[in-house]
């Protein structure tokens, strides 16, 4: 838990406190200290995560006052920060006759107990903290929120969250593990009613306003969701992450063109540069400009050059710019990065063939497949691929498992036909062809290219003259 009390010593003191016992630590000397600068130079070090010049305090300590218990509570923290947790708890089991009264005696057993993962005990360490803490309750109530997630009860920890900013509207932390809860749940009209509430009470919250936003943006209330964005912003213009998502709901709203300038404008704040750059890119992209989608794409990689998306979408680009090679090498580059993304194989598998790699392209398909990518693009390119070539075994095998998730598709249903008529199984492969002309009758043009023979049969020629 945070400690929010004063200091009592003042900066200049603090300085020479901390300056005082480190030369002591370098020159190897001795000095004495008052039981309440230790506990300052133990918070101080603890704060600041270093952990060697901590446990040099509590030597000292030791040393200076083998008796007095007064720093046990920070020395099982310092225990627990070096994955010493069952001494940690050892420790405050030795004093806990003395602290029981001491709600930091509960928060850091609390604590502690929930690295070890056991929740259950950490939450009734919280409620013990309850009984005897007069501030800071928003603190253990968030800490109590915690504790329910990590033991999947979103519902309980929504309730201790909202406790929390109760008695503190601002803080920040517990309106975002709100927002985290609602989307686990997906309870996102109750966000919007409590963000709502929270904006009545304290109308220039612009955390606040932002969570309003994201609740509607998943709700895919997008003019709610700008609205909201344009008031996080009219309130605090520094709000980076206002800029960026409020630029995703114009993708959405495909108003690519304000997308890119607020894209920019996050930008100028220096966070997730990498990212922008491709959000950018692929807004290009939509608009059909591949030379500036490359330009950002290209951007993206420069900045961060495992982001395997912006591998795909200058590959994209380049494609649409005919430059056959270099599209190659940047979809090779992405299942590189990103070997287990089954979207990025059938990516490169499609642009193997394409390029007429057709060994590499059924390779990639069949790894796209094994990593669980079964969208219907895949069966129909696959099993287009697999006809073309001829190898009727393989193209079998694809329609049929690509029916069996998407049983309605008609072209597959039409690929099941061609190989029916090339297997000479006729009669059942007219029944289906007549099915699925009547469903949709272009699909003629595809069923003759190929099997071409079909011109020649006679059933056939009168089903294209009906069509007609």
């Amino acid at each position: 838990m945070e400690e929010y009390e004063e200091s009592p010593f003042s900066n200049e003191d603090q300085t020479n406190l901390i300056g005082r016992f480190e030369r002591m630590i370098q020159e190897g000397d001795a000095a004495f200290y008052e039981v309440d600068d230790l506990e300052y130079l133990l918070d101080h070090y603890l704060s600041q995560h270093r952990l060697d010049l901590a446990t040099r305090v509590i030597e000292t300590a030791k040393s200076q006052y083998p008796h007095n218990k007064q720093l046990s509570i920070k020395e099982a923290e310092l225990l627990s920060m070096t994955d010493k947790h069952s001494e940690a708890l050892a420790l405050l089991t030795e004093v806990e006759n003395l602290e029981n009264f001491n709600p930091d005696f509960h928060i850091t057993r609390a604590n502690i107990l929930s690295q070890t993962g056991s929740y259950h005990k950490a939450i009734e360490s919280l409620h013990r903290a309850l009984e005897f803490v007069n501030d800071d309750l928003d603190m253990i109530y968030m800490n109590l929120a915690i504790e329910h997630q990590n033991l999947e009860q979103y519902h309980q920890s929504i309730e201790y969250l909202k406790k929390a900013l109760k008695l503190n509207p601002d803080n920040e932390d517990a309106l975002y593990e709100l927002a985290y809860c609602y989307e686990l749940t997906q309870e996102y009209e109750s966000s919007v009613q409590l963000f709502d509430q929270l904006i009545d009470e304290t109308p220039y919250n612009a955390h606040a306003w932002f969570n309003l936003g994201a609740s509607y943006q998943a709700l895919e209330n997008y003019e709610k969701a700008l609205f909201a964005f344009d008031y996080t912003i009219l309130i605090d213009e520094s709000f980076h992450a206002a800029y960026f998502n409020k630029a995703n709901v114009l993708v959405k709203l495909e108003r690519f063109h304000e997308a890119i300038e607020l894209y920019k404008k996050a930008l100028s704040f220096e966070i997730l540069d990498s990212l922008i750059y491709y959000y950018i890119g692929d807004c290009y992209d939509n608009l059909e400009d591949h030379k500036k989608a490359l330009v950002y794409f290209e951007k993206a990689i420069k900045k961060d050059d495992t982001l395997a998306e912006a591998w795909v979408g200058a590959s994209n680009s380049l494609d649409f710019l005919e430059r056959e090679v270099e599209a190659l090498e940047y979809a090779k580059k992405a299942v590189e990065i990103d070997d287990s993304n089954g979207d990025y194989w059938c990516y490169l598998g499609s642009l193997q063939q394409k390029y007429d790699l057709p060994d590499d392209s059924i390779i990639s398909f069949e790894k796209a497949i094994d990593l669980g990518y079964i969208e219907e693009d895949l069966w129909e390119e696959y099993s287009e691929l697999c006809l073309k070539l001829k190898m009727n075994v393989i193209a079998e095998s694809a329609i049929e498992r690509g029916l069996e998730h998407f049983p309605d598709n008609l072209l597959l249903q039409l690929y099941q036909v061609i190989i029916m008529y090339r297997a000479k199984k006729e009669e059942k492969a007219f029944d289906q062809l007549v099915n699925i002309l009547i469903q949709d009758p272009t699909l003629i043009d595809e069923f003759l290219d190929h099997y071409p023979k079909g011109v020649e049969i006679e059933k056939i020629q009168f089903l294209i003259e009906s069509l007609k």
